[in-house]
């Protein structure tokens, strides 16, 4: 166990040290460095932005015998045993603005990491139910691709886009060419039944690992061309067209908070039984093109709100699994052609911010336990599925607020939204795997209606000492009733909650202090679990984790 007597005697003695080093860091360079870069030219202004955020992660729940008896879930779980660090991890993000005359201009970000605690020393000692293979066979350790996204250090570019403000004859319209995000529609903390679902590929990782987090905060850059054009002063259009497809983005396989071992772009085996197991094969992706979104705004005087209306065409990001017999492989695909429109409305009512949305989706990937082929010649084309699809109708609902001081606090915000999914109809089902067709009674069986909510609220007290600002954020989520119909959109009495101190001190340095942990139920048989519902697998997962982030 070299991992659990790293955080006793060095990982917190390092981890002070290495928040104290890049407070430090940020205070030099801080004072250093010209992030509004003089160009001798006062049409031209250059913006150069470096976020730096450490985070210490440590499991205070000891492993769940249940979990760990299923081979397929417990890679990740045995890596980060009790009193292990899960992560020791050091981030950088840069950010670049070069703006010409207001108008014009461009950005570039990019992302840099180090994770010390995947560097090694895992607890797991079970070669037989591990996923990861070397030379062909069972061994300890992670898949290459988990290494650069967990442990690197790695990078990767974020933002890389061209903009321009311009008037098209009276009307003001900007438009943006390359990498970048646009986010449609009113929901905050739903990432799945909104309307925004499926307009950039989601840090689904982030949000597991941050309850509470915004559903905006999840998306990731994609390169696209979009534009908005402001045609009157109460009604703005706006539109979209995908040049490149990505999938979400999950926890990988041998990682903490992975509860799959088999899947996704990390994983390497799908174990069947002793001695016995599946390859990955290539993944089916759909085509690049044929992504594309428009939307119109309307703010009339009458309405005091504002109402959205929107047509989607997208290719789903959310992985469909097929076992392939012929090959002794199993293999994702993703369907495209899904079809979505939407409305969507905001305003005050009685001082509180009130959003909502309403989607309907044809051509939707439905919940299902797999496909199964048995030639190369049964697999689907690209942006084609074997599995179910059905129509359905989503919705959200959410209220945003501010309290004022209290005798308990000198302010709090929150938030609460209600998320709906339901199923109008199944339009095709060809290998009849729908989860929610009569024949299939396990605990996860897909339901017509699910409803879930998410909360969360934050108290705030303010100059604390000298130019500190405490904060406790408090976030929770649950499936009320039901279990949806599609991958991700939420299950009964499973979901998340967090509670933590934030420290903000002079505006410039955040530290936090949170404890996560996840619910839901599974069922088992002969000690293992054979079906989780929703956050089940990852039950056993109650960390602590402790956050230093500044820019400069």
């Amino acid at each position: 166990m070299n991992n659990k007597k790293q955080v006793r005697f060095g990982t917190l003695r390092r981890t002070a040290l290495v928040m104290a080093a890049a407070a430090l860091c940020a205070g030099v360079c801080g004072s250093a460095a010209a992030f509004q870069i003089d160009t001798g030219n006062e049409d031209f202004q250059v913006h150069w932005d470096n976020t730096v955020r450490y985070n210490f992660g440590k499991r205070v729940e000891a492993q769940d015998p249940a979990i760990l008896a299923n081979p397929n879930k417990d890679d990740g779980n045995r890596n980060f045993g009790k009193g292990s660090a899960v992560t020791n991890r050091l981030d950088l993000l840069t950010e670049l603005d070069i703006v010409y005359k207001e108008n014009f201009g461009a950005r570039v970000s990019a992302a840099g990491w180090y994770d010390q605690a995947y560097s090694g020393g895992f607890d797991n000692t079970s070669v037989a139910t591990s996923n990861h293979l070397l030379n062909g066979a069972p061994a300890l350790g992670l898949s290459n691709y988990t290494k650069r996204y967990f442990k690197g250090p790695s990078g990767e570019w974020l933002d890389a886009f061209l903009f321009g403000s311009f008037d098209l004859g009276t009307m003001p319209m900007t438009v943006r060419a390359g990498r970048h995000t646009v986010y449609w529609g009113e929901s905050l903390l739903d990432p799945v039944n909104g309307i925004a679902y499926g307009q950039a590929p989601l840090d689904l990782g982030k949000g597991l690992s941050t309850p509470g987090v915004e559903a905006k905060e999840l998306f990731r850059p994609i390169t696209q061309i979009s534009g908005t054009l402001q045609a009157t002063p109460t009604l703005s259009l706006a539109g979209q067209y995908f040049l490149k497809w990505e999938e979400n983005r999950f926890p990988e396989s041998g990682s903490y908070l992975m509860d799959i071992d088999p899947l996704l772009r990390g994983g390497e085996s799908y174990i069947l039984g002793p001695g016995f197991s599946l390859t990955q094969g290539k993944t089916i992706e759909p085509k690049n093109r044929g992504e594309w979104g428009l939307a119109a705004r309307w703010s009339p005087q009458w309405l005091d709100g504002t109402a959205g209306f929107y047509v989607r065409r997208f290719a789903d990001k959310m992985p469909q699994l097929i076992v392939n017999m012929a090959t002794g492989e199993y293999l994702t695909n993703y369907a495209a052609d899904v079809d979505m429109v939407g409305f969507s409305l905001s305003k005050q009512i009685a001082g509180v911010s009130v959003g909502m949305d309403l989607n309907y989706r044809k051509n939707m990937p439905l919940n299902n336990e797999g496909a199964l082929v048995f030639s190369n010649a049964e697999l689907p084309a690209l942006g084609q599925t074997l599995a179910p699809r059905g129509k359905t109708l989503h919705g959200v609902l959410n209220a945003l607020g501010s309290i004022k001081q209290t005798p308990v606090f000198d302010s709090a915000s929150w938030i609460a939204e209600l998320s709906w999914t339901r199923l109008l109809s199944v339009t095709s089902d060809p290998q009849d795997i729908f989860t929610g067709r009569a024949a299939y009674t396990d605990i996860d069986r897909a339901t017509k209606d699910y409803v879930g909510i998410g909360l969360k609220f934050t108290p705030k007290w303010y100059q604390v000492f000298p130019g500190a600002d405490l904060s406790m954020p408090i976030a929770y989520s649950r499936g009320l009733s039901g279990n949806s119909v599609v991958l991700g959109g939420g299950n009964k009495d499973s979901g998340s909650y967090s509670i933590g101190l934030g420290l903000d001190v002079y505006s410039k340095y955040r530290f936090d202090l949170q404890y996560a942990d996840y619910f839901g139920p599974y069922r088992t048989e002969d000690g293992a679990v054979v079906t989780a519902s929703g956050n089940a697998a990852v039950k056993d997962r109650g960390t602590v984790y402790l956050t230093f982030k500044t820019t400069f």
